[in-house]
């Protein structure tokens, strides 16, 4: 019998700076295979978003760490845990403050349509080529918008803004954790099907409107909904559906 898995955040690396966690825990093959290991860090001076964007960070005003994710789930549902890490952040954000995040696929979390968490998932095979993941959770927590870089003040929002008063980051840790645990253990138990469901239930998706890229170009278009697997289906303005595996989609 396969012995339990112990529980995400089971060991902290808690650093006062570095240049990104997620580098940090893929470059760090002992760090990388202990699953629920966890990187965190007050400063991040080369934090990276998706499709190679920068990750402003506040030193002391935001959340930011990785944590190592060994799946046990076969391979089509491995593109379902960056989706399930989003609404791990939601439930706990709710949790914390009553608010109800939305989610815009595949990985970000919003708040009154301004954005309160980035994720970056990424994988790593080990040397006998089993998967494990790295997921790294950046989230706004204390502050407002005018303490980051003025490019970027009109995107996003922190949680002390939206809630009206400060939110303890620490223990927003422990819930997203706790519950990032939990939502594994389900789609480990095949509860792939249900676990979409909720993600719908907390996110944009039908009618929205996108902009997305082809080969052609960029094209805007408007969301259809989910497929099984957790991709994006999109109409473009001629008509013609596109399934978005990943890539760069611009909510407008």
């Amino acid at each position: 019998m396969t012995p339990p898995r112990r529980p995400l955040g089971h060991e902290i690396v808690r650093l006062e700076e570095a240049p990104s966690t997620n580098t940090l825990l893929l470059e760090n093959e002992a760090w990388l295979d202990r699953h629920g290991l966890v990187v965190l860090a007050r400063h991040q001076t080369a934090g990276r978003g998706r499709m190679g964007r920068t990750w402003s960070s506040v030193p002391g005003a935001q959340l930011q760490f990785s944590v190592a994710v060994h799946p046990q789930v076969p391979g089509a549902d491995v593109p379902i845990i960056a989706l399930i890490a989003g609404l791990a952040v939601a439930q706990a954000i709710g949790d914390a403050t009553g608010l109800r995040p939305e989610l815009h696929w595949p990985n970000d979390v919003f708040i009154a349509g301004r954005k309160v968490c980035g994720i970056l998932a990424e994988a790593k095979p080990s040397a006998a080529g089993a998967l494990r993941l790295v997921v790294g959770i950046g989230i706004n927590c204390l502050g407002s918008a005018a303490d980051y870089p003025l490019e970027v003040r009109g995107l996003l929002i922190t949680l002390e803004e939206a809630a009206g008063r400060p939110v303890d980051p620490e223990a927003l840790l422990r819930a997203v954790l706790g519950r990032f645990d939990a939502l594994l253990a389900r789609l480990d138990a095949g509860g792939r099907e249900e676990l979409l469901a909720e993600w719908r239930r907390h996110a944009r998706l039908a009618g929205a409107r996108v902009r997305f890229p082809l080969a052609s170009g960029r094209v805007t278009g408007s969301v259809l909904g989910l497929t099984p697997e957790g991709f994006l289906r999109a109409r473009d303005g001629a008509g013609g559906v596109h399934t978005l595996v990943s890539g760069d989609v611009e909510w407008l």
